[in-house]
């Protein structure tokens, strides 16, 4: 009984962290959500690519979102993301 205990908090706690906002997916909303209609950006790529991504990518899309969105702001871009 014990080990189907420690089972069923190992899934569960495997979901609420595969559920966490993680940087590339905030990049990612970002990207598809303001910059749907650049052709510099491709939503469907950067999903494929990012979503899911190791630590290593995580902290890159954390980076470059933020210089996005100052980049978007310096060019007057107003883009709101809702959250997930």
């Amino acid at each position: 009984m014990r080990v189907l205990s420690i089972g069923a908090l190992a899934v569960v706690v495997g979901a609420l962290f595969a559920c966490e906002d993680q940087p590339c997916n905030r990049y990612v909303d970002y990207i598809c959500q303001c910059h749907a209609d650049d052709p510099d950006f491709d939503c469907q790529e950067l999903t494929n690519t990012l979503i899911g991504a190791d630590p290593a990518v995580q902290d890159q899309c954390s980076i470059d979102l933020a210089d996005q969105q100052q980049i978007d702001d310096q060019a007057g871009l107003a883009c709101d993301v809702d959250p997930i």
